[in-house]
């Protein structure tokens, strides 16, 4: 018996995998090309099936079960919330210039985005009210994903009672300009106090001195200062990103940015997303 028929036969001691590939008449080139992925899924599947949500989760990926896809001749493997988990919502999620309706697709599970979701899933588990618990700078190529896994995780959050707000931040930038002389204190205070603070696309705006200075300084040395989580998306490294903060490349400047890059690092683990552009 060949190495693949070994495979195939351990993957169909699990009925969902043997029907699903029936059904969709999966040929042993794109087995070949899905065992991660179908592996995963049935172990996980094997895991659900012995808990029916009565043990504490075992499942890769914290109170999600995983689901098997067949899309342009693709097998993927998706994660749902796991049905057993009951959630009582008290929370709160804002969007502040951001279309709200993104984030509603069931997440797509890829090598590429399983240390971004361990990252997010260690806050989950770790965060309380008032505890020091670092959030996460999420960067990578454009159309990636970033937006789409940072909302569905402020979803998530907010189905715990958790209040979170979600901002684009150039446009954030260019609100809180427009209201020089009215309410930008009202704006930067909510922003400095809310539970969660997630800015995306962060890099992106137009970068000035009192942006960097008199804007997001002082929200992250406040929030870095009073224990409240910050999250950020970002088309840049953290090395580029310090680069764009600086306005020029005076001393002034470089140590300015530096003192920004050191409170996003001192409450945010950076973790690349290299996924590919699913917005082609």
């Amino acid at each position: 018996m060949s190495e693949l028929d070994n495979v195939k036969k351990e993957l169909f001691k699990n009925k969902e995998i043997s029907e699903f590939c029936l059904k969709n008449k999966i040929t042993d080139d794109q087995l070949l090309n899905s065992f991660p992925d179908l592996f995963l899924h049935k172990d996980n599947s094997e895991i659900c099936k012995k808990c029916l949500g009565k043990k504490p989760c075992e499942s890769r990926v914290e109170n999600m079960q995983t689901v098997l896809t067949y899309d342009n001749s693709k097998i993927k493997v998706h994660y749902k919330d796991c049905p057993y988990i009951k959630k009582v919502s008290s929370g709160k999620l804002t969007f502040l210039n951001f279309n709200d309706n993104i984030g509603e697709e069931e997440v797509i599970i890829s090598n590429e985005r399983i240390l971004i979701l361990n990252d997010l899933q260690r806050f989950y588990n770790e965060y309380k009210k008032g505890k020091k618990v670092k959030g996460t700078y999420i960067y990578g190529n454009y159309g990636s994903g970033k937006t789409f896994l940072l909302i569905n995780f402020a979803k998530k959050l907010v189905s715990e009672g958790l209040e979170v707000v979600f901002a684009y931040y150039p446009d954030l930038v260019r609100q809180i300009k427009s209201s020089i002389g009215n309410n930008i204190e009202e704006i930067i205070v909510n922003l400095k106090n809310v539970e969660i603070l997630m800015l995306d696309d962060v890099g992106a705006e137009n970068n000035t001195p009192f942006v960097r200075d008199d804007i997001l300084g002082p929200i992250l040395q406040y929030r870095m200062d009073n224990h409240l989580p910050v999250f950020m998306t970002s088309n840049h490294s953290i090395e580029f990103l310090g680069k764009h903060f600086m306005e020029t490349y005076n001393e002034t400047d470089k140590m300015k940015s530096e003192r920004i890059i050191e409170r996003i690092l001192c409450i945010m683990n950076p973790v690349e997303l290299a996924d590919k552009n699913y917005r082609k």
